[in-house]
């Protein structure tokens, strides 16, 4: 093997992938990069994978000989990021590959790359195609309500529901729920159902249902604005493939039925306020330095003439910020919650103002943006704490 490429050429492509190899496997072979470079075609493929996901970025680069290799992930980016701005060679010697940059060498030690897993073949022709912006925001709007408990498996992942005339993206972790609805979309007719690769898919009204780790979507942002403007996607039965760029990315999905979040939802609560985003975030900030450490508990208390958002903590003291540029319909309600919950929906709000509907204390809040772009429904809801 041997090749040179300029090191901005290489960074670019390789920069995220480390966040996908493993620090530690049980099989180690996957903390290490696998690297193919090809004479025939000028082209450099490196694969990175810790069996959940799997990541195949293929650049060019002058390569005057054929050959593969296997490599340590985190010395070979720590490498690459310290190098100059210059054109870095690389050849393999023994088992070694060698690096060398103006006067900087490397001796990197390599591993047997015939361990490395196969990645399978992929054809694109009957896959979906979804604009990259439209993608990366359905997964900056749904991501964060992820739960992190490893025992409750089917909500560390977003809910991807593809149905004949719209599609949606959600997420929830028991105490927030968020969702993005694309209306008017024609997204499954783009495959005509051969998005479902099993009898059962095909047989439930032409609705497809994906739970994808958070970690692939993360890592699918990270490369999202690379300037290419579609991503195509094939879903199979345990895993989805998405192509984007000069990346390929193999996600296996989280089997398990999605939780029915949408009966949380409530049409019939009878009071809401809209408020300005910034206004409401600031004073939950500045009442949340005082907040329990247990159960990071802040309260609106609020009718048509009153908004007041309070804390109070036996070991640290207490709190309040009285508001007064909103508008509030309904009766006097109260309602206590995690405040980092809240803000992080704030967050992920759109619109200067939000809306927000409540009822009686034990009643969820439905959180909305006053205005929502064409063809688009978003929506979030946080439960509340017991008093």
């Amino acid at each position: 093997m041997r090749f040179a490429i300029e090191k901005k050429e290489l960074l670019s492509s390789i920069q995220h992938l480390v966040s996908v190899a493993p620090a530690k496997n049980a099989s180690p072979i996957l903390t290490n990069y696998l690297i193919q470079a090809s004479e025939e075609t000028s082209l450099v493929r490196i694969t990175t994978s810790d069996l959940k996901i799997t990541v195949v970025v293929e650049f060019a680069a002058a390569v005057s000989e054929s050959g593969t290799i296997a490599v340590s992930a985190r010395h070979f980016n720590e490498i690459i990021n310290l190098m100059p701005e210059a054109v870095i060679n690389f050849w393999r010697h023994d088992e070694a590959l060698m690096i060398q940059c103006n006067k900087i060498d490397y001796n990197l030690l390599i591993a047997d790359h015939t361990l490395f897993p196969e990645v399978p073949k992929v054809n694109f022709d009957k896959a979906l195609v979804i604009n990259a912006a439209l993608f990366d925001r359905m997964i900056s709007k749904t991501n964060f309500a992820v739960s992190t408990d490893v025992n409750r498996a089917v909500l560390t992942g977003v809910c991807w529901k593809i149905m004949k005339n719209s599609h949606l993206m959600a997420a929830t972790d028991g105490r927030k729920v968020a969702e993005i609805k694309i209306n008017n979309s024609t997204l499954l007719g783009t495959q005509e159902g051969a998005a479902a690769s099993s009898e059962e898919d095909a047989s439930e009204d032409s609705v497809i249902e994906r739970i994808i780790p958070v970690k692939t979507l993360a890592f699918l942002q990270k490369i999202l604005e690379n300037g290419s403007k579609e991503v195509k996607v094939l879903i199979e039965h345990s895993k989805v493939i998405f192509s984007y760029d000069k990346f390929l990315v193999f996600s296996q999905v989280i089997e398990h039925k999605f939780p029915e979040y949408q009966k949380a939802f409530v049409d019939t609560l009878q009071n809401q306020f809209i408020i300005k985003k910034e206004t409401l975030r600031e004073a939950i900030r500045r009442v949340a330095l005082v907040a329990p450490d247990d159960n990071l508990r802040i309260r609106f208390e609020l009718d048509s003439e009153l908004f007041e958002v309070n804390t109070s903590d036996r070991d640290t003291g207490d709190a309040k910020e009285n508001l007064e540029d909103y508008s509030f319909q309904g009766s006097h309600t109260g309602v206590s919650f995690n405040y980092r919950y809240m803000l992080g929906i704030l967050d992920a709000v759109d619109s200067e103002k939000v809306v927000i509907k409540l009822g009686t204390s034990k009643d969820p809040m439905m959180i909305y943006n006053q205005e929502n772009k064409e063809n688009e429904e978003i929506t979030f809801l946080l439960m509340p704490l017991r008093s």
